[in-house]
């Protein structure tokens, strides 16, 4: 009884030194923690009313000698996510939480001290309770921060995704808030960038951090960074140029990636412009290389010029590889010929018979048979340097346009 007493003397009179509890919790978060601090002035405010709201909970729970009621741990958890919101670390805000109740516990102690009666038992049932009460805070808010932070990670993740759609691709969103958003995620748009667009191998399912990791390497004597999206199959970095060895930063990456990318490559370029143009050039230099066959790693936009042209008007593309290569297609499609793949294989021997041959799997004698037909059915010279160069490039249009038909489909 005289414990129960004496208990009660001592709530009450905690209960009557709130205000000054609260004071001495909020002072000692702004001068021990500097996370807080560094929000100013206009946060105190926001700081006090968490530590009252707390302070109050625990005094009721202490003078009702019961557990915290879930609706008062919600409270508590609301504080911890706030907390996440303003970008305060985790180990402050359980620090911040733990210094309020060493000044609860202080002003309890000081009121155990004076109580006439049952003082021991009252003061180890307190500290009891106040261990209790903090353990059980600490889990609610350390949970309702980390909730917090991967809402926000999300919702950062989203912007950041919905900013590099707009640098990429061109939107209604002006320049300005184009820079100003590239801003808030770090980014310096003022310099040139190679653009890359990569295929990687299936089994990495984290693409998007291993190419950023991987450029990060190389770019370590630098603060830029670069700028990495990962979008349906292909990942997307802009990496910015080295002034003094701009062009053979793709091959690094490459090499540092263990040579299982393709990476098709545009600019460098600087400027909002520039990095839209060096991007589009980089995804069709990628589709280009792949759709020819072209041996990896890099394939370079500037390199590819040619073919860039042979995909510009797809009609008069198709006009051009039907009026040179049709009857030829005919040919393998009614008969399940290979003159196509042999004209091909001529080409890729550098007009030898016997080479192509040995490509084919076929005898010279059928090599040079077919070969006649093919001058047959289209009507071209493999003798005339320019009849030899309008089948070259109608075939190279025709692989491009069906790798773009696949890519379509």
């Amino acid at each position: 009884m005289a414990e129960e007493s004496g208990l009660k003397l001592i709530v009450q009179g905690f209960l009557a030194r709130l205000d000054e509890v609260v004071d001495r919790g909020t002072a000692a978060i702004w001068g021990a923690i500097p996370s807080y601090a560094r929000l100013g002035e206009p946060y105190m405010n926001d700081v006090r009313d968490a530590v009252r709201s707390n302070v109050g909970i625990l005094a009721d729970v202490l003078s009702q000698g019961r557990e915290i009621a879930e609706d008062e741990l919600e409270s508590i958890e609301r504080v911890g996510a706030r907390r996440a919101e303003a970008g305060i670390p985790l180990q402050d805000v359980l620090h911040a939480y733990r210094t309020v109740s060493r000044a609860v516990w202080g002003v309890l102690s000081e009121e155990c001290r004076a109580a006439p009666e049952g003082g021991l038992e009252a003061t180890i049932a307190l500290a009891e309770s106040i261990l209790r009460y903090t353990d059980q805070i600490s889990t609610g808010v350390a949970d309702a921060y980390a909730r917090a932070q991967r809402a926000i990670v999300r919702e950062q993740e989203g912007a950041r995704r919905e900013f590099l759609a707009d640098l990429l691709y061109g939107t209604d969103a002006s320049p300005e808030d184009i820079f100003r958003r590239a801003h808030t995620f770090g980014y310096d748009l003022s310099l040139g960038y190679v653009a890359l667009v990569g295929i990687g191998p299936e089994d990495d399912a984290r693409k998007e951090a291993t190419i950023a990791v991987a450029a990060s390497k190389l770019l370590s004597g630098t603060s830029a960074g670069p700028i990495v999206l990962h979008k349906a199959d292909q990942t997307i970095a802009l990496i910015p140029a080295d002034p003094a060895d701009p062009l053979t930063m793709p091959e690094k990456l490459a090499a540092e990636l263990g040579g299982r990318w393709r990476f098709g490559m545009g600019g460098p370029a600087p400027g909002l412009e520039g990095i839209r143009r060096a991007y589009l050039e980089a995804r069709e230099a990628l589709e280009i290389g792949i759709g020819l066959g072209i041996e990896g790693p890099v394939y370079r936009f500037d390199d590819l010029l040619l073919y860039h042209f042979l995909r510009m008007e797809p009609a008069l593309v198709e006009r051009f590889v039907d009026e040179s290569l049709g009857p030829l297609l005919q040919y393998d499609e009614r008969r399940k010929g290979e003159l196509v793949r042999t004209i091909e294989a001529y080409f890729e021997a550098d007009g030898s018979v016997k080479l192509a041959g040995e490509i084919l799997f076929a005898h010279p004698h059928t090599v040079t048979y077919r070969l006649k037909q093919i001058e047959r059915l289209t009507g071209w010279s493999l003798k005339s340097s320019e009849d030899k160069l309008r089948l070259q490039l109608s075939l190279r249009a025709h692989r491009l346009a069906h790798a773009r038909r696949e890519g379509e489909g």
